[in-house]
């Protein structure tokens, strides 16, 4: 009847389990009487006299709970034609990157040709065709369209073809919300699959509601948008700081003053953005988290640590975020440890072979614990 007991708690325990293994036990001791009498435990002894792993709190190391990385669901279309708008109009920078992150050959894009839409196609050539585009392959798919007059958007006839459409909004204009309105038109008209927006100075966009009005636009859109919101440029190097998202449209998306944000990462955030299916017809703003002790610094860090590639922990950001990761590992390791001392309470041995078969496998395989359980 012991036995029968032992194996059903047994059971019972590894059907928890199953969904909490990240969390482990910590052995503590109790003053039952009961005993469990094998004969052997091997060369360490018995469970009692092992070293006491203490339990990581996912408040300090929440990278020990995320669940390794899985592969992301990327958008539909992303082949055939891509417009960028809005760069290579600078002398101070030739705004390559941008070019190099939709011909990754890493990514999800498998576009044929990327067409650089600019003021100048004189001045675009000199600045894109460079032996790093001719050894990565961009140089085989650019195009290059020039626009009918100096800070113009394309025309719906220039539009033509173009399947997906990346585009700096501020370089239209200082409104950059009346030009999120321009953008969402002139899609609708060409019939443009997927569209990716970059708006830069968010911070002077002090009301919500302007915001949220702009979004109105892509009511009846039947491709798929995104719209990235940062603060002010900076030259900081790519994911080199967290970040923060939040709503664009909402009071929580409204930015501070003095908000910054870094080139090259928004950029990685917009191109990355634009091939999510997680991102799909959302607007966020993204903002630098400074704070070590921030959740979402903690967890971005752990994503990192845990091997996730850029578009995976872009993707884990957008969809679960901060809040929905931290919550649930708190929650979950809380209710494992309930479910521990209520173990321990009613049965010491049922603890001690439990303990033992979760957080030492190859002691219990070695010692034949399973095989007499």
């Amino acid at each position: 009847m012991k036995i029968g007991s032992i194996a059903a708690g047994i059971a019972l325990s590894l059907g928890l389990a199953a969904t909490t293994t990240a969390f482990a036990p910590a052995l503590t001791t109790s003053t039952s009487t009961t005993r469990l009498h094998i004969s052997s435990w091997g060369a360490r002894g018995p469970p009692s006299q092992w070293k006491k792993e203490a339990d990581p709190d996912p408040s300090q190391k929440i990278q020990a709970y995320l669940k390794p990385p899985e592969p992301i669901l990327a958008r539909p279309n992303l082949t055939g034609t891509a417009m960028v708008s809005g760069w290579v109009n600078s002398k101070e920078r030739t705004d390559q990157t941008i070019f190099n992150f939709l011909n990754d050959e890493e990514s999800a894009f498998k576009f044929d040709k990327i067409v650089a839409f600019c003021d100048d196609a004189k001045f675009a050539k000199k600045r894109l065709i460079s032996r790093s585009s001719r050894y990565s392959g961009l140089l085989d798919k650019l195009d290059f369209i020039q626009a009918e007059e100096a800070g113009s958007l394309p025309t719906v006839e220039q539009l033509e073809g173009v399947g997906s459409w990346v585009v700096y909004a501020n370089a239209f204009g200082d409104d950059s919300v009346d030009t999120v309105k321009k953008i969402a038109a002139l899609a609708k008209s060409a019939s443009v699959q997927n569209v990716a927006i970059l708006i830069s100075d968010a911070q002077e966009i002090t009301e919500a509601s302007s915001a949220s009005d702009s979004l109105t636009a892509f009511e009846g859109f039947e491709g798929k948008y995104t719209v990235v919101a940062v603060g002010a440029i900076s030259e900081t190097p790519e994911g080199l700081k967290p970040y923060g998202i939040a709503e664009f449209g909402t009071d929580q998306g409204v930015l501070m003053g003095n908000a910054t944000y870094s080139r090259d990462e928004s950029l990685r955030i917009v191109a990355e953005c634009l091939g999510l299916d997680s991102a799909c017809n959302k607007a966020m703003v993204f903002t630098e988290v400074t704070d070590v002790n921030a959740t979402e610094a903690k967890l971005v860090k752990g994503l990192r640590e845990g091997g996730y590639t850029r578009p995976q922990e872009i993707d884990h950001m957008i969809s679960k975020g901060p809040e929905v990761s931290f919550v649930c590992v708190c929650f979950f390791f809380l209710i494992w440890r309930l479910y521990l001392i209520v173990c321990m309470t009613v049965d010491y041995d049922y603890y001690t072979v439990s303990h033992t078969l979760f957080t030492h496998p190859q002691t219990t395989k070695h010692t034949g614990i399973q095989n007499r359980l």
